[in-house]
C-alpha cells in the first residue's frame, strides 16, 4: 500500500517536467536530460517533493519565455503577471495534490461517499484553474496585448493538457 501512496504522491510531481519537456521537443528543441523524480525518504518525502515541484516550476518557467518569444519591453511586462499567476496556479496545484494524495490514501476502501467528494474536489479544481487562466487573460491583455495574452493562454494549454494527460495516466483507475 505505502507503494500506491507514494506513486500517487509523485505523479503530479513527475508531470510536469516530462510535459514541458516533450512540448519543447515538439517545437523543435532538443529535449533537456531527464530529471528523476526526488528519492523518497520517510523523513525527507515532504522537502524532496517541495524542491521536485520548485525545479520544475523553474523550468516552466524558461519554456513559456521561449514559447512566448517576447521583446525585453513585452517580456517585464508579461513576467510581472506571469509570476502572479504561477503563485496562484501553484497553491491550485496544492489542492490537486492533496485530492490525489486523498485518493492514495482511501483507494483499497474507497466508498461511494469519498468517491463523490474527490470528483466534487477534482471538478471544483479543474473550474477554479480555467477561472484563473480567464483572470491571467484579461491580466496579461491589459498589461501587453491581446495577442500576447492569447498566446499565454495557448502555451498554458498546451503545458496543462500535456500535464493532465500524464498525471491521470499514471493514477488507478478506482475498482468496480
Amino acid at each position: 500500500m505505502k507503494y500506491k501512496q507514494l506513486a500517487f504522491l509523485l505523479a503530479f510531481a513527475t508531470a510536469s517536467l516530462p510535459a514541458v519537456t516533450n512540448v519543447a521537443y515538439a517545437e523543435g528543441e532538443k529535449p533537456a536530460a531527464a530529471i528523476a523524480a526526488p528519492a523518497v525518504d520517510t523523513g525527507e518525502e515532504a522537502d524532496d517533493l517541495k524542491m521536485f515541484r520548485f525545479t520544475t516550476r523553474m523550468d516552466k518557467l524558461d519554456f513559456v519565455k521561449k514559447a512566448m518569444a517576447l521583446n525585453a519591453e513585452q517580456e517585464k511586462k508579461f513576467l510581472d503577471q506571469y509570476y502572479r499567476y504561477d503563485t496562484e496556479l501553484k497553491l491550485l496545484n496544492d489542492e490537486r495534490l492533496a485530492i490525489i494524495k486523498n485518493y492514495a490514501d482511501s483507494f483499497d476502501k474507497i466508498t461511494d461517499k469519498e468517491a463523490d467528494k474527490l470528483v466534487k474536489r477534482s471538478l471544483t479544481f479543474r473550474k477554479q484553474r480555467t477561472a484563473l487562466l480567464g483572470k491571467y487573460y484579461g491580466k496579461v491583455a491589459k498589461a501587453t496585448t491581446k495577442v500576447i495574452a492569447a498566446r499565454f493562454l495557448q502555451v498554458e494549454g498546451v503545458l496543462q493538457g500535456a500535464s493532465d494527460v500524464v498525471i491521470g495516466a499514471s493514477i488507478p483507475l478506482m475498482a468496480k
